[in-house]
């Protein structure tokens, strides 16, 4: 039904409405106004009073949601700012953005942190590598040399996975170690003065190494250089039966000092040398034999070991420590007299004192078994056989420039 239609039949219906008339005269509807009460004057009710009752009920709750709202509105646009602002500045930092920026302050930390814990093998302290440490990988052998002119004997431990990168096995020489990682190696960052790789040509045939020098080199510059030279040139080799140092027509080499170098007897010269705690300029300490000194046996060795050779060593066994020895079939036995209880000395001297024996007892070609000590079972090492004869002194990472 549309519009028009429903206008027509409400207009019939108007008109089928019984008309009303009033049939009142004008002086009687009057009369009936008068009387009224309903007509009646009196005081006006103030209409916007009771209305303004709503409104202001909704403009305090408006009031109270403003309030509410604001701060909070506030501290996440302040949050958003500061994340921003933080986010710019790590941005900006150095034109480096913050991811970038992090993982080069990690990088940086972990470069520091390997360099003042050189001596630092997983969560214990070390001074010798034993079989167990090197897990598939090797060691590169680097005699460094430290601000006092002095060749200190160094273990870069290299992983397999470190080697494979190279193209080299566990069966690698010495030399092809020394070749691959030296011109890399940061010996600054180990807290060393840089002195590798060594200005010569090498090769090497079976147990023997040739070293063609540059003719360049300055290893005879000084008495005090040629000593660091030839003492690092052995730690560095010493796997090697012997050692021959030319010159560049391939002739035996002569420094101003000594006159020709004869071959060098690896075996010989590193042989029977006790160990001694050194401190680096850093502060740092490291274990370091005293070519100086060779003893006749492994008892004199440790006897030497008590006292310091002079003020760059320091002793690794206290003087009121008591002990007997025993060398048989191999085997150097050290029976302290008094239970030594490890742990209640401090982690460093304790690790000293053990390795710094070991190594001792290597340059013999001993292995060392320890008698009357506890716990049997400290830093790694089980006393309740003869430990493996080491391997390396002074663990250190491999730290590239």
């Amino acid at each position: 039904m549309n519009h028009e239609q429903k206008d027509d039949e409400l207009e019939k219906l108007l008109h089928s409405m019984p008309k009303l008339k009033d049939e009142r005269s004008e002086e009687e509807v009057l009369e009936r106004l008068k009387n009224d009460e309903r007509l009646t004057k009196r005081p006006a009710t103030p209409l916007r009073k009771k209305n303004r009752v709503v409104p202001l009920i909704v403009a305090v709750a408006a009031v109270l949601l403003v309030a509410i709202l604001i701060p909070s509105f506030m501290s996440s646009m302040d949050t958003g700012k500061q994340s921003a602002d933080e986010a710019s500045i790590q941005s900006d930092s150095e034109g480096v953005p913050a991811a970038a920026r992090e993982e080069k302050e990690m990088e940086n930390f972990s470069k520091d942190a390997s360099s003042k814990s050189a001596v630092s093998m997983g969560d214990a302290t070390q001074y010798a590598v034993y079989p167990a440490d090197l897990d598939g990988g090797r060691i590169l052998h680097i005699g460094l040399q430290d601000a006092q002119a002095v060749s200190i004997p160094v273990s870069i431990l290299l992983s397999k996975e470190q080697l494979e990168a190279k193209g080299l096995t566990g069966e690698s020489t010495d030399l092809e170690l020394y070749e691959a990682f030296t011109g890399e190696l940061d010996e600054q960052a180990l807290g060393f003065k840089p002195m590798h790789p060594i200005d010569a040509t090498f090769s090497e045939k079976g147990n023997q190494l040739s070293v063609l020098l540059s003719d360049t080199h300055e290893y005879d510059s000084s008495t005090a250089i040629q000593e660091v030279f030839l003492h690092s040139l052995m730690q560095t080799f010493p796997s090697y039966r012997d050692i021959r140092i030319l010159d560049d027509s391939g002739k035996p080499a002569e420094f101003d000092q000594v006159g020709q170098l004869e071959p060098i007897d690896i075996q010989v010269e590193l042989a029977n040398t006790p160990y001694y705690v050194y401190k680096l300029e850093d502060g740092r300490k490291v274990l370091s034999p005293n070519s100086m000194y060779q003893a006749e046996s492994f008892k004199e060795a440790l006897q030497l070991m008590r006292t310091a050779p002079n003020g760059q060593y320091d002793p690794v066994i206290p003087k009121e420590m008591d002990f007997t020895v025993i060398v048989n079939d191999g085997i150097a036995e050290v029976e302290f007299n008094n239970n030594l209880q490890l742990d209640s000395l401090p982690m460093d001297e304790a690790s000293q004192l053990i390795d710094g024996l070991a190594l001792t007892a290597a340059s013999f070609d001993l292995q060392l078994k320890v008698v009357n000590v506890e716990p049997l079972d400290w830093n790694g090492l089980n006393f309740r056989a003869p430990l493996k004869e080491v391997v390396g002194a002074n663990p250190m990472p491999l730290i590239l420039k």
